[in-house]
């Protein structure tokens, strides 16, 4: 057969693949790599970039009017929807009197808040809101957000709606009337009844998420210091990650979220794994290196680590408290979780 018969024979074999809808495997690039394709990017939002035009929306989107929800979403730069793979992040804003009507959905979602300070409700608990506050909205729990206070609150949205969306699982539904939940409980009763480190003996509490609704900053952070402290304040930062009281796992069961403390000049161990993170800076100045790339940040700047993508963070202007969102609970159950971590800066 000459090498013109056999071209041509091979044209009409996948001419007829093509017919049936198979496709042959060795033909396909990428089907047995030996590493993760890396298609997102590392990418730096810039809260002195992204607040002002998130303030310029109240006069292009009026709460209530023109939408339930004035959020500005952040797209990686090679993606059209999502911060990372499983990931979408972005910046909220509601202004002193406004409300954002009830509703609740399959997706996933977390709000840390970074100015101003109000109300976000959770089947029919209203927690309030505070700076560096985490407040859980987990899969199909009503939520709204009620602001008395007088200056505008802005927080950080983090949710799973990627991950859900590839999953084919997305569904939402609207409060009845498109109206604010009946309140039913007191004000952050799930922290007062949950976060003592005594836990109810007589309550069942049968579902995934955690139950608390609200991990405050003020306690988080003394906890944080206070364990930084005990580990002899090393260079490399330490690092806790906000737990269910009743489990000692993760807040959601495909979100889990940390909190590092990294003193002036320190640097973390450089890590590599394959779930994507989120990170938002609430405290001090510096820079990450993410594949020998630097990107600075500060404060309320957030980032996001594709997955596999090697980095550490560096802080330069005073102490750094980064917070963490992650994937990472996504690939636990599948055995897919495979994280590389470097030596500590000052080992051998």
């Amino acid at each position: 057969m000459t090498d013109i018969d056999k071209a041509a024979r091979a044209d009409a074999y996948f001419e007829r693949l093509r017919d049936a809808n198979v496709a042959a495997l060795w033909t396909i690039p990428g089907t047995l790599a030996t590493e993760p394709t890396l298609d997102e990017v590392p990418y730096v939002w810039r809260a002195e970039e992204i607040f002002p035009l998130l303030e310029e929306a109240v006069s292009i989107a009026d709460l209530g009017e023109d939408t339930d929800r004035r959020a500005l979403n952040a797209s990686n730069p090679t993606r059209r929807f999502g911060t990372s793979h499983n990931l979408v992040a972005g910046y909220q804003l509601v202004l002193p009197g406004e409300t954002a009507p009830a509703h609740r959905h399959t997706p996933s979602a977390i709000r840390l808040l970074l100015q101003g300070s109000g109300h976000t409700t959770v089947d029919g608990e209203p927690v309030l809101m505070e700076r560096g506050d985490l407040v859980l909205t987990p899969p199909n729990t009503w939520h709204d957000h009620r602001h008395n206070g007088t200056e505008p609150m802005i927080w950080l949205d983090g949710l799973d709606v990627p991950f859900v969306r590839g999953q084919h699982a997305q569904f939402a539904e609207e409060y009845p009337n498109g109206e604010l939940q009946k309140i039913t409980q007191e004000e952050d009763a799930s922290v007062h009844r949950y976060f003592a480190g005594l836990n109810p003996v007589d309550e069942g509490w049968e579902k995934q998420h955690s139950p608390l609704n609200k991990y405050a900053y003020s306690t988080s952070r003394a906890a944080l210091a206070e364990y930084h402290r005990g580990q002899g304040e090393p260079a490399w930062g330490s690092r806790l990650e906000y737990v269910n009281p009743l489990t000692g796992g993760h807040v959601i069961p495909t979100l889990s979220c940390y909190l590092t403390l990294l003193p002036e000049g320190g640097r973390t161990t450089v890590r590599r794994q394959t779930p994507s993170a989120v990170f938002c800076v609430l405290e001090g100045r510096g820079h990450s290196i993410i594949e020998g790339e630097r990107y600075d940040w500060s404060e309320n700047d957030f980032f996001v680590v594709p997955s596999w993508h090697r980095y550490e963070h560096v802080a330069d202007d005073g102490d750094a408290v980064i917070f963490e969102l992650s994937d990472l609970p996504i690939y636990e159950p599948f055995g897919l979780l495979r994280v590389e971590v470097g030596p500590k800066r000052g080992d051998a």
